[in-house]
């Protein structure tokens, strides 16, 4: 059984929402001008498949309760090379494709926020259920974006994402907070949280910098606790994960590794391959050369 998320009515499927008063069909028609600058057309809801749902806000489709609904490790391998879509309250559309996961196994994970079953305001969302957004404040100034698993208490760590569509919107997020005093780097390692030079400050960003970890992430597609927290990713018109339209990734591109910034929960948790992500891929936050050399051996 999973807590009821306290900002969505949950279904036992994925739905569109429809809106019931005149009010709202209005609102809604005001942002058309919007999506239209986007270039994406509604499509009719027959076009839906098993596997996704059509979103009536912008047209694409979205993952149903059953893509999240599988044990946490391959959660976070299926997610890789699935496009995260978020859509702002004024009609922006940003996307960026999934190429860095962790996952959190939950009660027997020591580095989990459940671990040991731990029930909190701040982690509730880990226990509802899969496939509903987890955001904690981290650092007293950062946040970072996870999906609920199948397990109770499992969920998926989004470190990285290769930028898409909006890649002006985030760079214009990014800048903001470089500008900030005392910047620091957004790994969120305690080794990389040192100041920033002012030549690192004044240095323009590159595309493939601009979500390469989870709190530029959360940035870049302005993710926070008070927005995104508790959402279901199956029916809220806010944010959702949708295919891509290369088909899935091979798991012979898969990297698995290490998780990182967790050394305090011991040597064995700290060491277990529970990282992944998309070799090649230069929007990575971290490469891991030695394992990609063992896959590069093994592929000859």
């Amino acid at each position: 059984m999973y807590f009821t998320s306290p900002l969505t009515r949950t279904t036992s499927r994925c739905s569109a929402t429809f809106p019931e008063k005149k009010s709202q069909v209005s609102k809604i028609k005001g942002r058309s001008k919007k999506v239209k600058m986007c270039q994406i057309s509604l499509p009719d809801l027959e076009t839906s498949t098993s596997d996704s749902v059509v979103s009536l806000t912008v047209g694409s489709k979205r993952h149903r309760d059953d893509f999240y609904n599988v044990p946490c490790e391959q959660l976070a391998n299926k997610l890789l090379g699935e496009v995260l879509v978020r859509r702002l309250d004024d009609g922006t559309v940003l996307r960026g494709r999934i190429v860095e996961t962790e996952c959190y196994l939950g009660g027997e994970d020591r580095a989990s926020h459940s671990y040991r079953g731990k029930v909190t305001e701040r982690n509730k969302p880990m226990y509802m259920k899969p496939g509903t957004a987890y955001v904690y404040f981290t650092y007293g100034m950062y946040h970072c974006f996870n999906i609920s698993s199948m397990e109770p208490g499992g969920c998926v760590l989004l470190r990285a994402v290769e930028p898409l569509q909006g890649t002006d919107y985030m760079l214009s997020e990014r800048e903001k907070r470089k500008k900030a005093p005392k910047d620091i780097v957004l790994d969120l390692t305690k080794s990389s949280c040192s100041a920033l030079s002012n030549q690192k400050k004044n240095k323009s960003l590159k595309i493939h910098e601009l979500c390469n970890g989870p709190a530029k992430l959360c940035i870049s597609f302005d993710i926070s606790k008070q927005s995104s927290n508790t959402r279901d990713l199956c029916s809220w018109e806010g944010m959702w994960i949708e295919p891509d339209q290369n088909g899935r990734v091979g798991p012979h591109n898969i990297v698995s590794c290490p998780r990182i910034g967790i050394d305090s929960a011991g040597l064995e948790w700290a060491s277990k391959p529970l990282r992944f992500y998309i070799i090649g891929s230069p929007s990575v936050s971290r490469r891991d050369k030695v394992k990609e050399k063992q896959i590069r051996e093994l592929a000859k």
